[in-house]
């Protein structure tokens, strides 16, 4: 990354939704996370995008707590963990780093179903009240979902590889008065719950129900409209109901069709079918959350996990206490590829920054 750069956060009254358009959507960085349209009610989704259905004069929250907006790490840093990322932390600050698998996996989940895992283990054991989860349908479009038991949670497990609004169900949650919200979900999902966490903002609306935070690891994710009529459907010859689940394994982007047969191809080729509003984003390993989850680093059938909180902490080691997770270390060559593909899309994020005139997301 690029040496810090101290960026002077707007306050709620200088920014509003015309500079997020101007700033943000218009020119097509916006991620999707569905973080505006969550906590402003003048905000909703319309021909998939964020849009103003009532005009607020002194009102800034959907421009202070956008993760495209202005996004100093350091300073967030400093208040989640005390500190800020050293230079040698390519995957960012965490206590424990390991391999888990969970002991009763579901057949959905991906990898070793830690993150199902960990979240079932959260609400059995009173951590959280609820999970915010993506499922999906039929078509595979993601569908974000207020889970309330383990089945529902283990019903969403899986990778979708498609762009969600996930954090908009974060509002269901607390409209249906749940008090300790758990959430799973990308990085940029992460880094605007963040937001709204640690901002010193004038609005109370509910922060302090978001009690857990589980990031996924993410180089980019897909568009949905691009993924399906391009790849699934004109060059694998599929339709998205024949789709039993997708993976990314050994550098290969892999379609498993619901017969068993892998339909791939080299990871570098599916740039084309890429969301775009992933280009201004640094984060492979969801450094904001309380603990992280992915592939990359373990072996086929394991998770690696990065724990960076107290909470998270203790949640994992609780999980593996109560035989619901199983441990290994993890490997010297798959730390090393952990930290590779983290500082290749670092430096993806400084040409793709400039590229799009991303200003403000700063380290």
């Amino acid at each position: 990354m690029a040496a810090k750069e101290k960026y002077a956060e707007p306050t709620f009254l200088e920014c509003g939704f015309g500079e997020l358009e101007h700033k943000v959507i218009n020119p097509e960085i916006c991620c999707h996370c569905g973080t505006c349209e969550a906590f402003c009610p003048r905000i909703e989704q319309k021909e998939n995008r964020p849009r103003l259905t009532d005009y607020d004069p002194l009102c800034g929250l959907c421009f202070a707590y956008c993760p495209r907006t202005f996004l100093d790490m350091g300073e967030i840093e400093g208040k989640l963990f005390g500190r800020a990322r050293a230079e040698d932390e390519a995957l960012g600050i965490s206590r424990k780093t390991a391999a888990a698998q969970a002991k009763a996996a579901a057949a959905c989940a991906q990898d070793g179903g830690v993150a199902t895992a960990l979240l079932v283990h959260a609400l059995e054991s009173g951590m959280i009240d609820c999970a915010v989860v993506t499922g999906r349908d039929e078509e595979w479009r993601p569908t974000a979902r207020v889970a309330t038991t383990p089945e529902e949670i283990v019903s969403a497990a899986g990778t979708k590889y498609t762009i969600s609004n996930s954090v908009f169900a974060v509002k269901e949650a607390m409209e249906r008065g749940f008090e300790k919200i758990g959430f799973v979900g990308t990085p940029c999902q992460i880094q605007a719950l963040r937001k709204v966490q640690l901002l010193e903002e004038p609005y109370e609306f509910g922060q302090k129900k978001i009690a857990l935070l589980v990031g996924l690891f993410c180089m980019e994710n897909f568009d949905y409209d691009l993924l399906m009529e391009g790849l699934v459907k004109g060059r694998f010859g599929l339709t998205p109901k024949d789709v039993a689940r997708f993976e990314i394994k050994k550098g290969m982007f892999r379609v498993i069709d619901k017969g068993g047969k892998a339909h791939e191809m080299k990871i570098e080729e599916t740039e084309m079918y890429t969301f775009k509003g992933c280009g201004p984003c640094f984060d492979f390993t969801s450094e904001l959350a309380d603990v992280s989850v992915g592939s990359v680093g373990s072996p086929d059938g394991w998770s690696t996990v990065l724990t960076r909180t107290d909470i998270g902490e203790r949640l994992y080691s609780s999980a593996l206490a109560a035989g619901a997770l199983q441990e290994k270390a993890i490997s010297e060559k798959g730390l090393a590829l952990a930290k590779r593909l983290a500082t290749n899309k670092a430096k993806r994020f400084l040409d793709k920054s400039k590229e799009m005139n991303v200003s403000g997301i700063s380290r």
